[in-house]
C-alpha cells in the first residue's frame, strides 16, 4: 500500500513520495508534506 500524505500544493491526501529528494530536514519536511504528483509538476517547472 502506497504512504499518503497531505500534500501542501494540492491541498488533498495524495500518495507520497518513496524517499526523501534531498539529505537533512529540507528533504525530510519535502517528503512528509508533498506528494509525487505535485513534486513531479516542480521537476517540470525548474527545467522548461
Amino acid at each position: 500500500m502506497a504512504r499518503t500524505v497531505k500534500c501542501i500544493k494540492l491541498e488533498q491526501e495524495a500518495e507520497g513520495l518513496d524517499f526523501p529528494p534531498y539529505p537533512g530536514e529540507l528533504g525530510k519536511r519535502i517528503w512528509e508534506n508533498v506528494s509525487k504528483e505535485a513534486w513531479a509538476a516542480w521537476l517540470k517547472h525548474q527545467t522548461m
